[in-house]
């Protein structure tokens, strides 16, 4: 049955009704920050959906640094003390925290009131409906999806082209040198460094050609030879062309392997680059992006399963020698203080 402690009450209903009606005239807005609003609704959804919220807040100052605040940080914070952006940075402490113990704490909560201990509660899924939800009304352009938090414009590009693009290189040794490279362009995307993530993602696309035996010294040259080497249709290349150009342009003309003015290649760019490229990598391997992820999740779960039945195994086969050891020849059943038996 579903959760329906932090359903919306009529006012925020209403509230909803007239921002609608206000975004048809003047258009959306989005913040990148969390204010105070989204922030109280999230702290009083916190101690509602688990009956360890001291955890919580805890765990979420630990992760913000401020194990010595006195009076809960993460709590003041989302109720209304710092600033937004703070707050933002707190909510992600806070919703972090709030996962990791729901999937990890077995320890007991000491109960005070001569009862027997008992386990912590914590209702993941309702807390991050309600997060979402939140931050979705308050036009937060953020939102917790796949375990973390991400800028909610990059959410069907991380699903539908990056995680699968990732995994189909991480899964198939041939791929890894194209694995590399393209871990490498999104470790460099997140350190700024937009013009090396730039020839990155495009060396990788190079890489991922010469993994199914296509080389040239182009992507371009190799999309030309894919096609005379059956590895893709006419109509194949037709289709990709355009986009292999754009990259091959994109970075011959801003790649760091020429000058370019400082800002030039922004995030966007880079972002761009390695979308483009991992659906080609993703198209190439004609699979589905699905069919990539769904073959990950259960391959993961197989092997969880394995290792099950193998511990079962064990333990059954201990039980089994036990069982058959053999009586003590020095001591006769039934019989305290018997003769030895010679």
């Amino acid at each position: 049955m579903r959760d329906t402690r932090m359903d919306p009450l009529p006012s925020e209903l209403i509230r909803r009704r007239e921002q609608a009606a206000a975004e048809a005239q003047a258009g959306v807005t989005w913040l990148d920050v969390c204010p105070p609003s989204v922030g109280s609704e999230v702290f009083v959804a916190v101690e509602q959906l688990t009956n360890a919220a001291y955890r919580v807040w805890n765990r979420a100052d630990r992760r913000l640094l401020a194990p010595e605040y006195q009076g809960w940080l993460s709590p003041k914070v989302l109720q209304g003390e710092g600033t937004d952006a703070e707050r933002l940075d707190v909510l992600a402490a806070v919703i972090s925290a709030f996962a990791w113990l729901a999937h990890n704490d077995d320890e007991l909560i000491e109960s005070h009131e001569n009862r027997p201990d008992y386990p912590p509660e914590y209702s993941l899924d309702t807390l991050i409906e309600v997060v979402n939800d939140r931050l979705l009304h308050a036009r937060v352009g953020w939102s917790f999806e796949d375990g973390r938090f991400q800028e909610r414009g990059n959410f069907v590009m991380h699903s539908e082209v990056l995680r699968p693009a990732t995994i189909l290189l991480a899964d198939d040794p041939h791929f890894r040198t194209a694995s590399e490279a393209f871990q490498s362009a999104l470790t460099r995307l997140s350190k700024g460094e937009t013009d090396v993530a730039l020839t990155q993602a495009a060396t990788s696309l190079q890489e991922f050609f010469r993994a199914l035996g296509v080389e040239g010294n182009s992507v371009s040259d190799q999309l030309d030879k894919a096609q005379s080497q059956r590895v893709i249709s006419p109509a194949d290349r037709n289709l990709m062309k355009p986009l292999i150009g754009w990259v091959n342009a994109d970075r011959s003309d801003r790649g760091n392997a020429h000058r370019h003015r400082e800002g030039d290649v922004t995030k966007a760019d880079a972002w761009l680059m390695m979308h483009v490229v991992g659906a080609l990598m993703v198209r190439l391997s004609d699979r589905e992006p699905r069919d990539i992820v769904a073959a990950r999740e259960k391959r993961e779960a197989d092997a969880v399963a394995a290792r099950d039945e193998q511990a079962r195994l064990e333990r059954e086969a201990a039980q089994v020698v036990v069982a058959v050891q053999p009586a003590d020849p020095w001591v006769a059943p039934g019989r305290f203080g018997a003769d030895t038996p010679f």
